[in-house]
């Protein structure tokens, strides 16, 4: 099948003549080429801009404005933290705290609201447990303080004794006080038996200068000058449950001239009640305490005995 002649180029055909012979006009709509210059069309965009309303937080800013509610919450538990530990949470604790609110109002205005309330209750709540502990704290310590007195006002008018009547007015004591061992003023006759604590116990042998009988070698420390060795018998015997050390559990001492000595000895003691073994109840540790005294006064020495891990009384006995 032959093919049609090619057409020639439309500028070959003169317009208003009639097309060459043997050509077919294709089939369709006919075409029609645009009219006139058309109007430049510029490719899509982005989307304007709009700008926010007033008080909106801008892309990428949001982020300062939320610090303020995280360092608010950070500092209420900070402070939190320091507030169980004495003295220290009410002033660090406190300082964190103080932060933390400030910060907390700020962000309630100015950043996330929830968070900033969260750490405002923190800080509230470390400064109340910071101002407990603290004062529970400084309570038990005057309380311990108290009940662990070294020196004693004696009122003595530097008169003579009072004469005792039916166990009353012992000592310097006034003659209505009833003894009971806990005055160094009005202590128990020598001899007493004094139940501290666990213990029941009694004095002995009482020797106020035993300097000379105790430093005898070159490995005893004589006491200082103007002070002396004072020693004495000591017979505990154990009434509590499972076992103690009665140099464990017994604190002794010398009262004299408004002051208590502890001081141990630095020579060595016969028959030391630290060398004593361990009793069970009914058991009872004997042996000889050593407390270095100055020799001034000495005379008017009484004997002190408490038991240690307790907060119960201490007693004083009389030496003759």
């Amino acid at each position: 099948m032959s093919q049609p002649p090619a057409s020639p180029p439309p500028e070959q055909y003169p317009p208003n003549e009639p097309p060459p012979e043997g050509f077919e006009r294709p089939t369709g709509p006919a075409y029609e080429p645009p009219r006139g210059p058309q109007p430049y069309e510029p490719p899509p965009g982005p989307p304007p801009y709009y700008p926010p309303p007033p008080g909106a937080p801008v892309d990428g800013a949001g982020g300062p404005s939320k610090t303020i509610a995280i360092l608010a919450l950070v500092f209420g538990g900070a402070a939190l933290l320091f507030s169980g530990i004495p003295v220290a949470g009410i002033f660090i604790g406190g300082l964190f705290a103080l932060t933390g609110i400030v910060l907390g109002i700020v962000g309630i205005f100015k950043s996330h609201r929830l968070m900033s309330i969260i750490g405002i209750g923190l800080a509230v709540l470390a400064l109340i447990v910071a101002t407990v502990v603290t004062v529970a704290v400084g309570k038990a310590a005057e309380d311990f303080i108290e009940d662990w007195p070294t020196d004693y006002e004696t009122g003595t008018d530097g008169g003579t004794d009072a004469e005792t009547d039916d166990g009353a007015g012992h000592g310097n004591a006034p003659k209505d006080q009833i003894v009971d061992g806990t005055d160094p003023t009005a202590p128990l006759p020598a001899g007493s038996e004094i139940a501290s604590g666990s213990w029941k116990l009694t004095i002995g042998k009482v020797v106020p200068d035993a300097t000379d009988s105790l430093v005898v070698d070159e490995f005893s420390v004589p006491p200082e000058p103007g002070h002396q060795y004072f020693m004495f018998q000591v017979d505990a015997v154990y009434e509590g449950e499972e076992s103690r050390l009665a140099w464990d559990d017994l604190l002794f001492g010398v009262y004299f001239d408004n002051t208590l000595y502890t001081d141990i000895c630095g020579a060595v003691v016969p028959d030391d009640l630290y060398l004593a073994p361990e009793v069970y109840a009914g058991g009872t540790a004997t042996g000889n305490v050593c407390v270095a005294v100055p020799t001034a006064g000495v005379e008017e020495a009484v004997i002190s005995v408490e038991q240690y891990w307790e907060s119960g009384p201490r007693y004083f006995v009389a030496t003759s």
